[in-house]
Formats: structure tokens, sequence, C-alpha cells
């Protein structure tokens, strides 16, 4: 058994950061049924595909069943009203509640009739307040700017730039997902179901705890906190430096005891003199007031050797290290395979496909084989038919272009 085996989920989100959400439900056995607009998930367009099967489509949707349904139309409204009857979550991610609410689908026009429901919202900004009186379109690169991220991440032009990877997204979806966990868990005792609500701007400032409980308790006083560590100019300079290698560089990250008993192990690892005894490098302020010094006198030394020579010398003085890696080389290691982590599903059209798995490993209710992403309205017929619909009536609601 599966630890979610039983919870059905109506799915109207897309794109990433509400799949993201519903993609761990569906991991671990969750029933997730995508509400698809005719035309699909926007994410089905976006490429690259196989085969005409988007990629990025198929990562965040595994293990899920598609139903395309016209909820412009009263009998594709009756259809999910119907589906609600043995819904025990509904999620959306929709620019505005006022989406939901034109057809009736909000959670205060469902909570009465549907008591135990789970009504979870994954929005830009939150469901109130000026952002969502104007009618703001919430984005990742709008959630890193607003939430001071894009600003502590200088680009190449010395000007602030976007993380290169969806964080906000991503997280934001994690977080949902976790507040349904939660919701789920005090339905047990409760026997009631309850709003669910987290937004991009939220889960960006959740992740900046490090830094935003200087500024609400000593105030900004315009310096850099230093969590950046070496990337950072009050950050400690040993703090995941990067360092040209003879093939590659390196991440090295010296921390965690006295930092003259850091320096001194940093020398013997190098092989080097000089570092101890320096009083420019004689405590952690003093490096980090050095930091270029101190850099220049470490990056000549790594270029003699190769990642492979250096890891294994710096890892027996305890020193963290680590090839800098590309995403593919990321891929190929091993570890990977031993934690699971790449799964294989065989698609209808595009036949064998890789993805990332889940990251949660449950001992006793371990995730099911993952199946592939739906095709669109892949399983609409067979939902209806699980909802008691006949055979006759799916092929009206066919006719009347409620379902396709």
């Amino acid at each position: 058994m599966s630890a979610l085996d039983g919870i059905r989920v109506l799915d109207f989100t897309q794109v990433i950061f509400g799949p993201a959400a519903t993609q761990v439900l569906a991991d671990h056995g969750a029933e997730v049924i995508k509400i698809e607009r005719p035309g699909g998930d926007l994410a089905r367009a976006f490429g690259p595909w196989i085969k005409e099967q988007s990629l990025p489509f198929a990562s965040f949707n595994r293990s899920k069943k598609s139903l395309i349904v016209d909820l412009k139309k009263s009998a594709g409204l009756q259809i999910v009203h119907r589906l609600l009857e043995t819904t025990d979550v509904l999620v959306h991610n929709f620019r505005s509640g006022s989406v939901m609410a034109k057809l009736g689908l909000d959670y205060a026009a469902l909570r009465e009739s549907y008591p135990r429901l789970i009504y979870a919202v994954g929005s830009g900004y939150g469901s109130q307040g000026p952002y969502s009186e104007r009618n703001k379109g919430g984005h990742e690169s709008m959630a890193q700017a607003l939430s001071g991220v894009a600003a502590r991440f200088v680009g190449p032009h010395g000007t602030p730039q976007r993380l290169p990877y969806t964080v906000a997204d991503f997280n934001g979806g994690m977080l949902l997902a976790q507040g349904i966990l939660l919701a789920l868990l005090a339905r047990e005792r409760t026997g009631t179901g309850q709003y669910v609500e987290t937004s991009l701007l939220d889960g960006m400032m959740s992740m900046q705890a490090w830094a935003t409980t200087k500024i609400l308790n000593l105030g900004d006083d315009g310096e850099d906190d230093g969590s950046g560590g070496a990337t950072h100019p009050r950050g400690n300079p040993l703090d995941g430096a990067v360092f040209e290698t003879a093939d590659g560089f390196l991440m090295v990250t010296a921390l965690f005891r006295p930092f003259d008993q850091l320096l001194r192990d940093l020398q013997e690892a190098l092989a080097i003199e000089g570092l101890v005894g320096d009083p420019r490098f004689a405590t952690l302020a003093a490096a980090v007031d050095n930091r270029e010094a101190l850099r220049e006198r470490l990056a000549p030394v790594f270029t003699e050797k190769t990642n492979a020579e250096w890891i294994p010398l710096l890892e027996a003085k305890d020193i963290l290290v680590a090839p800098v890696r590309s995403t593919a080389e990321a891929l190929a290691d091993p570890q990977l395979e031993v934690n699971e982590m790449l799964v294989e599903v065989q698609h209808p059209q595009a036949g064998a496909m890789r993805h990332i798995g889940t990251p949660l490993r449950l001992a006793g209710t371990p995730a099911p084989a993952p199946t592939p992403a739906p095709l669109a309205g892949e399983h609409t017929e067979a939902v209806l038919r699980e909802a008691g619909y006949s055979d006759d009536e799916i092929t009206a609601l066919r006719a009347q272009d409620v379902i396709l």
C-alpha cells in the first residue's frame, strides 16, 4: 500500500507551480485527475517535444489521469460536481480566485455541500491584498524580483537577475503539497476539510529566513549578511569558494571548526606553507577583509592537480569539496541510481521516457511504480464511467462537445 492510496484529487492546475504540488500526491498513490480545458494544460505546448509530447509536461504529470471537459457548459460543471462527491482534495493555481468563483467552484460555494473537501490554492501573491485587487499576474520572475532574491544574484552586467531555474514555482509547489498533507491529517482528527493556500511570494520569503530575521529584528544596515559565503563581500571566503583545477572546477567549503584549525587543515591538504601565521588570515574576520589576498594565494595551487586528485586530499581533512558539474553530468552520478531517483515509464506515443522520480522514500508505504503523463483527455471515459455515467450519456456529452 502507498501512503495516499484511496485519496482522490481533482487537479485544475497548470504549468509548474500547481502540477509540482499534485505530482507529490500522485507519486505516493493518490488518484490525481487533471481537469483540463479544451486544448489541455498550457504546458502541453511547451517544448522540447518527443513525438509531439511535451517533455516539460511529462516531467510534472506522471501517474495522473486526464479529463478534458468544457466547464463553460452546465453539463461540464455537473461532471465536476459528480466527481466532487468522492473527492478529497481540489487544487487550482489560477491567476485569480474569480475564475473558480464564476464557475461556482470557489470554496465558499462548495464547503457546505462537500464539508470534507480540502480546497488548496496556489497563487502569485495571495488571494487578498493590493496585487490581487489589481489582478497582477503571478510568475517565477515576478516572485524572484519582489522577494529580494533577484537583487542578491548579480549577473554578468552588474545588474540583478533571476536565478536560472524555477525555484519559486517548485518551492511553492512543495509548500502547497505540504499544506494539503497537513490538512488531510487534520481531517482525520476533525472530520472536516478546510481551505489551504500559499503563494510564490510567500515561499520565496520563507526561503530567506537566515537573512530576513536580521532585517526584521535589527533593521537593514545595507550590508550583506554573508549567507552567500564566498560569493558575497562579507561572507566567509572559504564557504563555497570555487577554484579552477587542471581539468575543471571545485567548490570548497571549509567550515564547522575554529578558523585557525581550518586554515591549518587546508594548508596541510594543499601541501603548501604560509597560510598559518599570516596575520591577514589569522581570524575569520581578518580573512574576510583580505579575501582577495587569500584567493590569490590558493587559486594557483588548485590548478596544479585534477579534481580527482584534489578531492581525496581535501576530504582526508574533512573539508567539504565537490566538482562543479553540469546538470547532464549530475544526472550520471551513480548516487542517483542508488537513491532510485531516475525512473523510466513507457509512454504510449513517445515510448520509453526517463524522469527524475520522487525524492521521498517511505519504507513502510513505498511510492508505486510511476506511469507516464496522460495524453490529453486519455482517461475521460474511464473517469466518467467510474462516476456512474452510462455509455449513452458519455456519447451524448461527446456529441455536445462537453467532453473531448
